[in-house]
């Protein structure tokens, strides 16, 4: 299911998309409610497919970081309201300029989840 783009803006923290080392990272606010990801589908940069084992995701307040690979059925992540992930990608360098960001994930009862951003990283 395609995530609406004003559902999309309640997730992400806008401005949050900023270059890290040879990455970027971004981030995202979960204002809905409690779920739990089960999955890491495509994940897309500026129309460049990025390899999940480059992902990892680390709960702001907390030493818990997850990659991407690891995300699963069997070993599940759990996530409340109001909780802020951080986003760290590593291998994709990026430009001043706007930008482009889109993710699958698996939601236990929603299933399959796309999401579409976009944001300018400031020169």
């Amino acid at each position: 299911m395609r995530v609406p783009d004003f559902l999309v803006r309640q997730f992400y923290v806008k401005g949050s998309l900023q270059p890290e080392g040879d990455g970027f990272r971004l981030q995202a606010r979960n204002g809905m409610g409690d779920g739990t990801l089960v999955g890491i589908g495509r994940v897309i940069m500026d129309g460049q497919v990025i390899d999940p084992s480059a992902i990892s995701a680390e709960l702001v307040g907390t030493d818990t970081v997850h990659q991407a690979v690891d995300v699963s059925r069997s070993s599940p992540v759990s996530f409340s309201r109001g909780d802020v992930v951080t986003f760290h990608i590593k291998g994709h360098p990026l430009s001043a300029g706007e930008h482009r960001f889109e993710v699958e994930v698996f939601e236990l009862n929603l299933g399959s989840l796309q999401l579409a951003l976009k944001d300018t990283v400031r020169g």
